[in-house]
């Protein structure tokens, strides 16, 4: 896969477009058209290049059809390489992806090639350039709304903007309901448990069972209580830390009812102590077991907490690009 700056940049460059300084996209207006190109990426590298336009016919009051994406979809690939780009249609928001494989400098010619050809036939066409959502074709501007790229118009974009506004303002004025927040945070563990029971079972700490376990939480507090603090966080970790020690319980009084036939799984726990100051070998391996069940459960709560994060962050987030 491609370095994504830098791929991104000499798309741009070579396009005429403003890179963002970011690196992961740019727009800006070519050949009369206002159009976005941006990146997927994973780890620094580019895992999918996404080309937008816009399009309306006045004369014949239509848009692009089936038969118009068929026709661009194969004449790119057969100037390209099989499977290299794909495309939909929604209103007037023409979208095309290409796949980003192979040496730096055919890449950038082949989507650079193919988002020329595509102008150039909807200028034969007679497709003007037009807002993605009413067809309006004045005062266009490119733009991120809610971390999704679009093309409108002022109208719309002014339009986005005031009922996003009014939707943050009325989202702030609700308080974090925790006590629904703990319940929904005490469901999601009960997740977690489950799948930490059934891998520890197989004789595995695995890191999917954390991750499970971090997700399940978070994301289970957050719907419940409608928004997460501070607060909720240091909650959601009080609950996962104890839903994580009880876990461990339960799969060492499953092991010593497995291994003890007069030993039932109520008596069971209590003898979880005793076997852990008889045993440096069964201690040993609790205490391996419980260490990396928090490591790998703490990993899943940071990487969802993050996305939780970000995605409160861009939720209402709208700019114009260009």
């Amino acid at each position: 896969m491609a370095n994504t700056k830098k791929l991104m940049t000499n798309v741009a460059n070579t396009l005429g477009l403003n890179l963002d300084p970011s690196g992961y996209f740019s727009s800006g207006n070519y050949n009369g058209y206002t159009i976005i190109v941006n990146t997927l990426s994973s780890y620094g590298a580019a895992t999918k290049v996404e080309f937008r336009i816009t399009a309306f016919n006045p004369s014949t009051n239509t848009t692009l059809n089936s038969a118009n994406i068929t026709e661009l979809i194969n004449t790119i690939n057969s100037n390209t390489r099989k499977h290299f780009c794909n495309a939909t249609i929604q209103n007037c928001l023409l979208t095309i992806s290409f796949v980003p494989n192979g040496k730096m400098e055919a890449l950038v010619q082949n989507i650079c090639n193919s988002i020329a050809y595509v102008v150039n036939y909807l200028q034969s066409q007679n497709y003007i350039p037009c807002d993605e959502i009413s067809g309006r074709t004045e005062n266009l501007v490119a733009a991120v709304i809610a971390g999704n790229f679009h093309i409108l118009d002022s109208i719309s974009y002014n339009d986005i903007s005031k009922n996003f506004s009014q939707a943050q303002q009325y989202e702030h004025s609700i308080k974090e309901n925790f006590a629904a927040g703990i319940i929904g945070g005490i469901l999601g563990s009960l997740v977690g448990v489950l799948c930490i029971v059934i891998i520890g079972q197989l004789n595995y700490v695995a890191v999917i069972s954390g991750i499970v376990m971090g997700y399940a939480t978070f994301s289970l507090y957050h719907k419940f209580a409608k928004k997460i603090s501070w607060i909720g966080i240091v909650i959601c970790f009080v609950i996962m830390c104890a839903m994580i020690y009880f876990s461990v319980q339960i799969n060492y009084a499953i092991w010593l009812v497995r291994t003890f036939s007069d030993v039932n799984f109520f008596d069971a726990f209590s003898y979880i102590p005793q076997m852990k100051d008889l045993s440096s070998e069964f201690a040993s391996a609790y205490n391996s077991d419980l260490i990396l069940n928090y490591i790998f459960s703490i990993a899943g709560a940071a990487l969802t907490l993050a996305n939780l994060l970000q995605a409160n962050k861009i939720k209402y987030e709208t700019k114009i690009l260009n």
